[in-house]
């Protein structure tokens, strides 16, 4: 349902998109000075209306916006307008306490009653609405007259988004909303506001008026759809986080949101700033998992799963997870370094060693499969059958070189029995180098005790897989450059 609603949307917010085109409708404002200067261009029936306002000081307007009822000494209005090539002109201003009134048709003033009046009572409503005049005002005089439904009937008949995105902000800000009224506000004007950063600035401020109360918050989250800019939508949601303290419920919209955001880079600063807060709960750390998983960039998947690593009393259920998760990255170094820290916190014991068994067969590349290996060696969580587990893991091993490589680590530092030791003499046949063969059997030389003769015999009949009689002579030399056992 959630996918059907959000394409319901985005198909209502293309088809507003549209008709603002076909409208042909632009505003663009000044201010400098203390004078204010607005232009209005729109269509009207095909032919362009350009209306020009310049506005200056205090003004007060009657209920309606119909006419100005006061001014301060410096304050002035002046309108122009061009309409089927018609122009008008109204100049409004203070004059002496009282309000003074001029209006020109073409180049020659026409007196103000009534032709005058008729078109200032006709053109003066939507001008104020459309160019942010006595806005905040307006706004609260809307609210406490007409309530919300009044409030979102202007902001419906309002042009700009700059402006509609102000009116919700004088309201939130001037006026305490009932449960009722935030609910209808909440379902109406995310839609009327095409521009995702105009929506956004409602959002980043506001956030918290809607978040308190489990109905509007869930209003709330799914108006965030509206917002298709990932970066907008990210900025929103890090302020939601930081300006309020989360339920589960609310932590889960959260994160649900950031199924919105397409960006790997913008979606996984967002789950790092959630786990740099060391708060989380283990069903918020679990719905967070869950997200993880359609992080695209192998790279910022990996950095999430490596910062949940680090977290503090981590269930088996979250463990699991991980281990899941990192089946689904596609970089064997990112992985390998995944694993890495896997090992380091203990994560990995006999409980599941079967999954962690099955996470090591993704592991193609042989460099970063046998680091993992050498980083079970001194792995006392795998219990006794350490040594087990880790020579018949790296049977995967399929390069002569790091084969050998680990063989050596794990003579060196497996602290093995003479039994392991038997065992991993008769495992070098693995190794199909000549070279590499040897190079093993030489180091095992100078580890083993070349006194036992169980181990002597072993080691000479490891020599006979090697075919080439220069890598033989070296082993065997070695061999023989040790003392002789008494017999």
């Amino acid at each position: 349902m959630r996918i059907i609603h959000k394409h319901m949307k985005k198909h209502l917010q293309f088809l507003l998109s549209l008709v603002a085109i076909v409208m042909l409708s632009s505003l663009s404002c000044t201010a400098g000075n203390g004078d204010w200067d607005i232009l209005i261009t729109k269509d009207n029936n095909w032919k362009m209306e350009n209306i020009k306002i310049s506005t200056n000081g205090d003004i007060k307007f009657n209920e309606d916006y119909t006419d100005v009822t006061a001014m301060s000494d410096d304050a002035y209005i002046k309108i122009s307008m061009v309409s089927f090539g018609m122009r008008r002109k109204l100049y409004i201003r203070s004059d002496e306490g009282s309000v003074n009134y001029r209006y020109y048709e073409g180049s020659r003033e026409v007196d103000f009653e009534p032709k005058g009046r008729e078109w200032m009572k006709k053109m003066l409503p939507g001008i104020v609405r459309n160019s942010g005049l006595d806005l905040e005002n307006r706004v609260n005089r809307i609210y406490k007259k007409d309530g919300v439904t009044g409030f979102l009937k202007e902001l419906e008949e309002t042009n700009s988004d700059y402006y509609r995105s102000r009116m919700v902000k004088y309201l939130l800000k001037n006026n305490n909303l009932n449960k009722s009224e935030l609910k209808s506000l909440i379902r109406e004007f995310p839609y009327r506001i095409n521009s995702d950063y105009e929506l956004s600035q409602i959002y980043k401020k506001y956030n918290p008026v809607f978040i308190t109360d489990p109905e509007i918050s869930l209003e709330f989250f799914n108006s965030l759809e509206e917002i298709s800019s990932n970066y907008e939508l990210s900025q929103v949601l890090k302020s939601v986080y930081k300006l309020n303290e989360l339920n589960e419920d609310n932590f889960t919209h959260f994160i649900e949101a950031m199924g919105d955001i397409s960006s790997s880079y913008e979606k996984s600063n967002l789950m790092k700033m959630a786990l740099a807060d060391d708060k989380l709960t283990e069903e918020q750390l679990n719905v967070l998992l869950e997200e993880v998983e359609d992080l695209s960039s192998t790279y910022e998947k990996s950095q999430i799963i490596k910062s949940i690593i680090k977290e503090e009393g981590l269930s088996s259920v979250n463990v699991d997870k991980i281990l899941e998760l990192t089946e689904s990255v596609s970089s064997d170094y990112e992985m390998g370094q995944i694993i890495n820290s896997m090992i380091r916190e203990e994560m990995i014991d006999e409980s599941n060693l079967n999954e962690f068994t099955e996470l090591l067969d993704n592991v193609s590349s042989d460099y970063t499969y046998k680091g993992i290996l050498n980083q079970l060696i001194e792995y006392e969580e795998l219990g006794e059958d350490r040594f087990d587990f880790l020579l018949e893991a790296s049977d995967e091993i399929s390069s002569n070189y790091e084969l050998s490589k680990f063989y050596k680590t794990l003579l060196l530092k497996g602290n093995l029995t003479k039994q392991q030791q038997l065992t991993l003499l008769s495992k070098s046949e693995n190794i199909s180098s000549n070279y590499e063969l040897a190079g093993f059997l030489i180091t095992a030389t100078q580890r083993m005790d070349m006194e036992d003769d169980e181990i002597r015999d072993a080691l000479i009949d490891a020599t006979q897989e090697i075919s080439s009689e220069y890598e033989y002579g070296k082993v065997m030399k070695a061999i023989y450059s040790k003392n002789k056992p008494n017999r």
